[in-house]
């Protein structure tokens, strides 16, 4: 996989995560004034609150991925090959390594924002609970691997 795969893979995540921008609703008057298109009721909305457990859940989860790239690099180095073969072609170069990881953790981190904000803080805690399972796992397999290589 070449880096510009990962970058134009990593933009796109990126475009899909940032909210649309809304559209101006003012029109030009006669004399060059802006004037509203449409009068809209005024959306009344109450405080959104985070869920506590969320922020806990970003810095495990990232924390997990910074893990990963550290035993996954020092396994590498130590002879051990990359299991998964999706990751094969990105584990050999670090800095694409580091970008997808990065940009793979924010995605997520992102998503779960999404969630709670549109009212599903239930989905967002479940996305951030499964992502930092599957990241424990991964971690704990490296760690395996590691201490077999000493």
């Amino acid at each position: 996989m070449s880096i510009r795969t990962i970058a134009v893979a990593a933009v796109a995540l990126a475009a899909l995560s940032i909210p649309a921008l809304p559209a101006s609703a003012a029109d030009a008057s006669a004399d060059g004034a802006a004037t509203p298109a449409a009068v809209v009721p005024a959306r009344v909305e109450r405080a959104l609150s985070r869920p506590a457990l969320l922020p806990a859940l970003y810095v495990s989860y990232a924390a997990l991925q910074v893990y990963d790239v550290y035993s996954t690099r020092q396994a590498l180095a130590g002879g051990a090959r990359e299991a998964n073969p999706l990751m094969q072609g990105v584990v050999g170069n670090p800095g694409a390594f580091w970008a997808l990881k990065a940009g793979a953790t924010a995605g997520t981190i992102l998503a779960a924002e999404r969630l709670w904000k549109n009212n599903h803080k239930a989905a967002a805690i479940a996305v951030m609970v499964a992502s930092n399972g599957i990241a424990a796992m991964v971690a704990s397999k490296n760690a395996r691997t590691l201490r077999q290589l000493r």
